[in-house]
């Protein structure tokens, strides 16, 4: 049988009275800080159950730090949490993944909840959140507890690390007219999201400065494969029909290449194609295909360092709408340059 750990095993570890011990884990009273420490060490030795309201963070064996978010199936999900679970490998913290998708209780007040629940801060991946929610959030939270947001939007409240959205859309542009493709078009991510609408602007902007590009068509989509494969559906019906597409994400880049392989169309030769997020399934596809490259471990090591430095400092949270832009890159592949000579031979093989 486990012997339960009191405060009597505690005080006769350290040689502290009892008192003592009790207004340590408490923070009540007086006490020295090194009293307090030796207090806290030898808890944690002995794994005695410490509230986790009461312990400063300094003497946490782990802090934990809840990822909230609406998951749904894919990639990307995967590829958010994996990148935030590894940037906490040389750190003493832990993530963990809290999905709203299905909860009966409003989001607000799913969040409002967290410190009761023994987390100590929150990343937030919730893109549909207007200011008006995050200033409700604010209200709610204890002021002593950070969160910061990953999703941007047009007049952030909350502190918010996030990609380089506008830069990844441009990226794609530049791309297109170095290949030499005069008429483009794009996929539109959800029009009521800021990323989908930044990468919209950087490609659009880059696409209208240029001399020799033209936009020749455009579809809402809504990041989902489904959406990609519709888009497919409106593009094949062009007159006049554009010779690259940028895809606002992954998923649409697979639906709409799905759809278009599936009906003889030639990738890149008929049209080229790019995405963004460089999902694992961008090189395991064939054609591979041209992505950005949105690094989601430097995303988690950003995000956790504006939250370490909020805990060390033991402020008041005061929300100024800091963001932070994590750069982008682009990783060309197959779908917008050419098929490896292997694909090229089978290819060639099949259309015989």
């Amino acid at each position: 049988m486990i012997k339960k750990v009191t405060l009597k095993h505690i005080a006769k570890d350290t040689g502290l009275s009892i008192s003592t011990v009790s207004r340590a884990l408490s923070q009540s009273g007086k006490i020295s800080t090194e009293n307090a420490r030796i207090v806290f060490e030898s808890a944690n030795r002995l794994n005695y159950p410490l509230a986790s309201v009461h312990t400063p963070i300094e003497h946490k064996d782990k802090i934990n730090i809840a990822l909230v978010t609406r998951h749904y199936t894919g990639e990307f999900y995967s590829s958010l949490y994996e990148g935030f679970d590894y940037s906490t490998k040389d750190l003493k913290a832990s993530m963990s993944l809290i999905s709203v998708t299905h909860s009966s209780s409003p989001v607000i007040q799913v969040l409002s909840k967290l410190k009761r629940n023994r987390f100590d801060a929150a990343v937030l991946f919730l893109p549909e959140l207007k200011s008006s929610d995050y200033m409700e959030l604010l209200e709610r939270l204890p002021a002593d507890f950070p969160v910061v947001s990953i999703a941007p939007i047009a007049n952030p409240v909350l502190d918010t690390v996030t990609f380089d959205n506008y830069r990844g859309g441009y990226l794609v542009a530049r791309h297109f007219e170095e290949r030499g493709f005069r008429n483009v078009g794009i996929i539109i991510g959800p029009v009521n999201q800021s990323e989908a609408m930044l990468r919209k602007s950087g490609f659009i902007d880059y696409v209208l400065t240029s001399d020799s590009m033209n936009l020749l068509w455009q579809y809402n989509g809504d990041f989902s494969f489904q959406q990609g494969r519709a888009a497919y559906d409106d593009f094949r019906k062009q007159e006049m029909k554009a010779d690259a597409v940028f895809c606002s994400n992954d998923s649409m880049a697979l639906g709409f290449m799905h759809s278009g392989l599936r009906d003889g169309v030639h990738i890149p030769g008929d049209v080229a194609v790019a995405g963004f997020d460089d999902l694992p399934a961008s090189t395991l596809y064939t054609p591979t295909i041209t992505s950005v490259n949105t690094p989601y471990g430097l995303l988690g090591k950003k995000t956790l360092e504006l939250i370490f430095n909020r805990l060390e400092k033991r402020t008041d949270a005061h929300h100024i709408g800091y963001t932070n832009l994590v750069p982008v890159s682009l990783n060309v592949r197959e779908s917008s340059t050419q098929l490896d000579n292997t694909f090229q031979m089978y290819d060639r093989q099949v259309t015989k």
